[in-house]
């Protein structure tokens, strides 16, 4: 299927974390079909954690049968449109420790509007591959790099994308330019940030409104987004601080080398929303989509992003929200008000237990102590 611009225009919709099971959200396949239905993309990237491997629903019994009816659900408004699309894998479609990511390939692969591929059997991760956009003359105009970012264990320590993978975007891109006779302007879509993504951050005192708390190699430190770098509207949020790679592993560098790759957009943060410049690259944020899994609230979305033929590097972004859909409904209020507040990762979890929990309880146990000492007298 060729994929090119339509009267000089070429519009991307993400969609990231939807991150579901076989009792899928209607909420999310009903929010995904009404932005289709708004904004007409002409392709669709998912940007990885479409399943919940780690969910217990998907455990047990037969759990390919659970995963193509779960992602049978998601692609239905995909299927019903013949939008092509394609996608990348997150660490929790890698957790579908019973069904690897191969064999979730094939299940989206039976749909002829699936333009996902896996490009080379000997680099790591699965389903890396790239798209060419083609122009009005037929030459390739814009290229976009979908890449594998590997996973992450239970405890949220995440992996970065390996060397070989990005030997294999160098010999891509010099590729590119062999045929094309110079750079192609492109854009990557993965799951996992790269860890220069805290470049648009800025430290800030605690207390600062907007601000996020920081954990692990950040902890007891605080940012928001830094106005000099990311553009700041009514759109951008930040609900939560990156969770990047333990090691930088140079992605960010080997992408940013020749000057062809001009954005980076991730996923993985479901409350983050924004994009931002540093060393000449764009990068940011999509927030998550589903409505099964913790979420910015009403502020769940996808982002689109119109490429112009002529210079595909001045691209215009904006999201669609849940929001701008007035009269949508967001399914079970009691399950959806516990994803809006729920912990964003495992070190959130512990500091509540730490800071909240703990002492809770530990003045509770004096009460009861100082109870039975009263009673006895």
């Amino acid at each position: 299927m060729e994929l090119k611009f339509n009267n000089g225009r070429f519009r991307v919709m993400q969609i990231a974390d939807v991150q579901d099971t076989q009792r899928t959200s209607d909420a999310t396949v009903h929010f995904i079909r009404e932005a289709l239905r708004h904004t007409k993309p002409d392709l669709v990237v998912f940007t990885g954690d479409q399943i919940k491997g780690y969910g217990f629903n998907l455990m047990g019994g037969d759990s390919k049968k659970k995963v193509t009816e779960c992602l049978n659900r998601l692609l239905a408004p995909l299927d019903e449109t013949g939008i092509p699309f394609t996608f990348v894998f997150g660490n929790h479609d890698d957790q579908a420790f019973s069904i690897s990511k191969k064999e979730q390939f094939e299940i989206y692969n039976t749909r002829e509007n699936c333009v996902a591929f896996n490009a080379d059997d000997s680099i790591d991760g699965y389903c890396n591959h790239n798209l060419e956009i083609k122009g009005a003359d037929g030459k390739t105009k814009l290229n976009i790099y979908l890449m594998d970012s590997l996973t992450a264990t239970l405890d949220g320590s995440c992996d970065h994308v390996h060397e070989n993978q990005l030997e294999w975007y160098k010999n891509t891109r010099d590729r590119l330019k062999e045929e094309n006779g110079h750079y192609i302007p492109s854009v990557v879509f993965q799951h996992i940030p790269v860890n220069e993504i805290y470049e648009l951050l800025m430290e800030v005192p605690k207390g600062t409104p907007g601000a996020v708390q920081g954990y692990r190699k950040w902890a007891g430190k605080f940012f928001a987004m830094n106005p000099a770098l990311v553009n700041i509207d009514e759109r951008a949020f930040i609900g939560e601080t990156p969770s990047v790679p333990e090691v930088n592993g140079g992605e960010f560098d080997a992408m940013n080398e020749k000057g062809d790759v001009f954005l980076m957009l991730f996923g993985h943060d479901h409350n983050n929303s924004f994009i931002g410049q540093y060393k000449g690259m764009k990068m940011g944020y999509t927030q998550g989509c589903g409505f099964n899994v913790y979420g910015p609230g009403k502020n769940r979305g996808v982002r689109l992003i119109d490429f112009n033929e002529e210079d595909p590097t001045d691209f215009i972004s904006t999201t669609l929200t849940v929001n701008d859909l007035i009269d949508f409904d967001t399914g079970n209020k009691l399950k959806y008000g516990f994803y809006t507040y729920a912990p964003t990762s495992v070190d959130a979890v512990k500091d509540i237990a730490k800071t909240k929990v703990l002492p809770v309880a530990a003045a509770a146990g004096a009460v009861y102590a100082l109870y039975k000492i009263i009673k006895k007298k």
